[in-house]
């Protein structure tokens, strides 16, 4: 195994991290060929099911990774459509303009990287799909953003993940008494508790 490879092993195999049923759910559920993937490290568990998949990271070991043969060829072997996997990694902050043209991407990704969406909905195309946790506040972001509609929550655990797109005013019901605003969340940095919690969020881009 290459060190490379060992490095993806150790972060999310290893820690049981990989994400693996989501991009499965998500996969099956959408049309989606593209993917945007800010914040990514060397997470490069969605181009086993989406062709081509931008990532986005300032950490030069991704920049090492993505470029590795071994990488790509580790990828290709897993993935799950026809085509060999389009890869590309921007070492750079997301908070920059991206080399990526607008309205292009079918899938945004926003997992545990601060406040994505609304930097990078400019790059997902209309009626294109962002996921997001609420880790650091983004998909409470999104759901106060009227430039995305909400549309359902994954629910991941044991390696199964189910998308819940019936009965959706349950959730973003905060557990106790709270104004959340875009600045409440801006300043917290973190989602806040609500009384239906999902490990993700789905949103559709509107405008």
């Amino acid at each position: 195994m290459s060190d490379q490879i060992a490095l993806y092993y150790q972060q999310y195999l290893e820690k049981s991290f990989e994400r693996r049923e989501l991009f499965e759910a998500l996969a099956a559920a959408y049309d989606i060929d593209s993917c945007l993937y800010p914040g990514s490290f060397v997470h490069c568990t969605p181009s086993f099911f989406f062709l081509r998949c931008s990532y986005v990271d300032t950490d030069a070991r991704a920049a090492r990774f993505f470029k590795s043969l071994s990488v790509r060829s580790f990828v290709a072997e897993r993935a799950l459509y026809p085509g060999r996997p389009e890869i590309r990694l921007h070492q750079q902050s997301y908070e920059t303009d991206l080399p990526e043209a607008d309205d292009s991407f079918d899938l945004l990704l926003s997992l545990y990287a601060g406040f994505i969406s609304p930097r990078c909905r400019r790059y997902l195309k209309l009626g294109g799909l962002l996921v997001a946790n609420d880790s650091h506040g983004d998909a409470s972001m999104a759901y106060l953003d009227d430039a995305f509609r909400f549309v359902g929550a994954a629910h991941c655990r044991n390696d199964r993940c189910r998308l819940d797109t019936a009965d959706l005013d349950r959730y973003f019901v905060p557990a106790k008494p709270l104004d959340i605003t875009p600045g409440y969340l801006r300043k917290m940095k973190r989602g806040a508790a609500y009384v239906r919690p999902a490990t993700c969020y789905l949103f559709v881009r509107i405008r």
